[in-house]
């Protein structure tokens, strides 16, 4: 099995004429003095008649990750402003008034561009595409034409995948925004109501004829009506003739309308025919009738729900930060607004886009989460509190690459047990915490790690809480000033629990240093959305400039703890016979049909090309090692006991010592590395005399016991001269679900592992001696009760401690100063681990 583990995956590049056409193609441009010379397609990668590109891509994929079952196919049309009241909604091609050829009968032969009832020769009228700032080449490749998309559909099907059919926006204008900034300035009055139904546009599901021979779609309405409506009913229709798909998207992301309020928004709502709690939002009424539309297109085409075979289902993907319900500026509260929208019946999955964060690790040696790595994880009902979210309870050296680290902060760590306040990211700057590297700078709250609590009831604000909203019934949660502060209130929502599924239909992460502490973000220079994740690391580039570190090992680590957390830890679960997460059309963002090595490394036929080294290509992208299998527990032998002798005499040295890495920076700074978790001890130890007398073989016992050892070769337990014997330490407190605590032995403030223990005389609870127990013998032993002790119960042992050590040279020297009399005067021994 191919690491990480892709069971689903988008295609990209949701643009180019015929990116995705199992056809060789080509267009001619027309310039100043007619056509220009005629430029590939579609086939970088081979020659015209042999596998295209996408043929190429597909295959290679299919081959690399055969466990591969989902390929959401992306198709884009492009939006040109971010005001609803003035945005086009618009497919478009780069080879307006030009014209199109594809390889038929061992020769190119012409065709057209088809979307919609469209043509490249529909001009004026086309909207053009722009181009890059500074060049004459185009920002997009064009929308895909219909029968390449048919085509495409047909074969992946032909391939044994099911097929997820995304229209996807672009957006054009100035930044090149993300769809999710569109909205209207008129919130709270009708003309939110106006800007949205103006973008929506009034096409009907009767104004499309599918056209099974040219495998295209005719439009009825305006030629050049640019509306959302237009574009999503066109595609419910190409999917038909394309013979249909698993999962047709409606839409996703489209924040910034969703959460627009019409005029008759209250806090309270509304009540429906059921009693249930409604709000005055717009685009979701929008969405809701939609879906209806789209719903109907299928079943009188005769493709009607096949909700067990996984066919012909229809959803709408909401942005993470709004999936569960949105908080509006002033009002003190979040409204569960598109809880409207997953409770129709003809939306079958309720679905986000999941790139939520699933580390919070600052540069240096990683902040909070490696400060508290080993403290006990909060297990208690929720919410954590102050004192209490921070620890993670794991073992092993704090990293980021940790599978265990990055699992725990799926259903945990940040918008799960607790929030910031301040989500800017600043961009690049001077690292503040003094390594002189350039990173991605967070501020505020974020930047100083001043984590905020929830409190009970506000499980809907923690977005990380999908097994909560899966089971629960929801409610508004708002400040109505009964001294309660932000708690629920009102009727409860449309939703019934675990009603339907949930997806995750885009997840992922860029190859990009720490890139698990903002999944969301992206690397796209052209765009003013263009970031890195916080802290992430910049390195010096050419001309004296900086681009962002690559990261390939946290990106698969990251993919593989998703797959594994919902797919074999077994966290996923199932009520009435519907899983909590259908994992069937959860896909990883993304892979492409232009086959890798042609993209990236030829650069100049694709604008995206630079995008590539710290983009979310995965697959065939880019070769990407598993992570070396974790080192097993250590299962050392019995070792032997230094010898206990009665002359050892004075002085006794013990020596802690630690090891760092101290790098002095020319700006004056310093950053140190610790590399031992715990420290390491050198002990030196005097004996005045040995007698070698057969009543007391003194002598014998050392000079044997270093022979036996090889000299520095092999480890022995040591008990350390007045730190062997340990009363009253406290090993742990009682959760009621711990039953195994390992020793632990405290020396003033530090407190470290015991490694070894001659016996244990007592163990304690509340100061109170137990008979429940036993105690694991050899390496690091640990107390284990039968039951465990109750919460906030101490746990205290009286014990003796023992030291793995070995001789810290080869060579004794005894010194015989009378008969049978000798001396030894330093014995070396040096602490080790097993």
């Amino acid at each position: 099995m191919t690491f990480p583990t892709v069971t689903g995956v988008h295609l990209l590049p949701s643009t180019g004429e015929f990116a995705y056409d199992t056809i060789s193609a080509v267009g001619l441009q027309r310039g100043s003095s007619g056509l220009n010379n005629a430029t590939i397609l579609n086939f970088f990668s081979s020659s015209p008649g042999a596998p295209t590109d996408y043929t190429n891509a597909i295959t290679q994929f299919q081959a690399e990750y055969p466990e591969c079952t989902t390929v959401s196919l992306v198709i884009a049309w492009f939006f040109n402003s971010e005001d609803a009241s003035s945005c086009n909604v618009y497919p478009s091609t780069n080879f307006i008034l030009g014209e199109f050829e594809q390889w038929s009968g061992g020769a190119f032969a012409p065709v057209n561009w088809k979307v919609s009832g469209l043509t490249e020769q529909d001009f004026p009228g086309l909207i053009p595409l722009p181009s890059l700032p500074g060049s004459t080449n185009f920002v997009y490749g064009g929308t895909p034409s219909d029968p390449s998309v048919v085509r495409c559909i047909r074969d992946l099907k032909s391939r044994g995948f099911r097929v997820v059919f995304y229209p996807f926006l672009l957006g054009t204008s100035a930044g090149f925004p993300w769809r999710g900034r569109i909205t209207s300035p008129g919130d709270l009055t009708q003309t939110a109501t106006s800007d949205v139904a103006t973008f929506m546009g009034n096409a009907t599901v009767g104004e499309f004829t599918r056209d099974a021979t040219n495998l295209t779609v005719d439009y009825t309405g305006n030629l050049f009506d640019w509306t959302y409506r237009r574009m999503i009913l066109h595609y419910a229709n190409l999917c038909i003739v394309a013979g249909g798909v698993n999962l047709f998207v409606i839409g996703s992301e489209l924040r910034g309308l969703e959460i627009l309020r019409g005029p008759g928004w209250t806090k309270p709502g509304t009540l429906d025919g059921s009693g249930n709690a409604v709000w005055d939002y717009p685009m979701v009424a929008q969405l809701n009738g939609l879906a209806n539309d789209v719903r109907t297109t299928f079943d009188t085409a005769g493709f009607a729900k096949n909700s067990t075979g996984l066919e012909n289902l229809i959803t709408y993907s909401a942005d993470w930060s709004s999936w569960m319900g949105w908080q509006h500026p002033g009002a003190n509260g979040q409204w569960p607004h598109l809880d409207q929208l997953w409770a129709n019946p003809n939306i079958d999955f309720v679905s986000f886009d999941n790139y939520m964060p699933v580390s919070d690790w600052t540069t240096g040696a990683g902040g909070l989460d490696a400060t508290n790595w080993r403290e006990p994880k909060f297990t208690a009902a929720w919410p954590p509190g102050p004192t209490e979210f921070n620890g993670l309870g794991l073992s092993g050296p704090p990293t980021i690459y940790s599978m265990p680290y990055l699992k725990g902060n799926i259903e945990g760590g940040q918008y799960f047990d607790f929030f910031y306040s301040d989500s800017n990211n600043l961009g690049r700057g001077l690292d503040p915490n003094g390594t002189d590297l350039q990173v991605s700078l967070p501020e505020g709250d974020r930047l100083s790690q001043t984590r905020n609590q929830y409190f009970p009831q506000q499980e809907i604000l923690a977005n990380k809480q999908l097994r909560w909203w899966w089971n629960n019934d929801h409610q508004a949660v708002y400040d109505n000033g009964d001294g309660s502060g932000f708690s629920p209130h009102g009727s409860q929502t449309e939703w019934i629990p675990n009603s339907k599924s949930i997806i995750t239909l885009e997840y992922g992460f860029a190859a990009c240093d720490k890139a698990t502490n903002q999944p969301n973000v992206f690397f796209d220079p052209k765009s003013t959305e263009s970031f890195t994740a916080y802290w992430s690391i910049w390195d010096p580039a050419n001309e004296g400039g900086f681009l962002p570190r690559r990261d390939d090992t946290i990106q698969a680590l990251a993919l593989e703890a998703v797959y594994e957390y919902w797919n074999v830890d077994g966290n996923n679960e199932i009520v009435g016979g519907v899983p909590m997460l259908n994992w069937n059309f959860c896909c990883v963002w993304n892979t492409d049909a232009r086959p890798f090595p042609t993209f990236p490394t030829l650069s100049s036929a694709w604008g995206d090309a630079g995008n590539w080294p710290q983009g979310l290509w995965i697959g065939t992208t880019r070769a990407v090692l598993p992570p070396p299998a974790p080192s097993p527990p250590p299962t050392p032998p019995a070792f032997p006991t230094f010898p206990n002798l009665t002359t050892l005499g004075w002085s006794v040295h013990i020596k802690p010592k630690f090891s760092n890495l101290i790098a002095q920076h020319v700006s004056g700074r310093e950053t140190r590395t610790q590399q031992f978790a715990n420290p390491y001890f050198d002990i030196e130890l005097t004996y005045d005399v040995l007698r070698s007398d057969a009543a007391h073989a003194e002598l014998q016992a050392i000079a044997g016991f270093f022979a036996q050892a090889s000299g520095q070769d092999e480890p022995f337990w040591v008990a350390p001269p007045g730190l062997s014997a340990v009363t009253g330490q406290v090993i742990g407190i009682g959760d009621g679900l711990t039953t195994v605590f390992p020793l632990v032995a405290s020396i003033g403030p530090y407190t470290g592992p015991v490694y070894g223990a001659s016996a244990v005389a007592a163990v304690y609870l509340n100061g109170v001696v137990q008979s429940g127990w036993t105690v694991s013998s050899g390496y690091l032993p640990a107390i284990a009760f039968t039951s465990a002790p109750a919460t906030g119960a101490p746990v205290t042992a009286d014990f003796g401690v023992l030291w793995l050590c070995r001789f810290a040279e080869d060579v004794q020297d005894f010194e015989e100063f009378m008969i049978m009399l000798w001396t030894l005067r330093t014995v070396r021994l040096i602490t080790v681990r097993p």
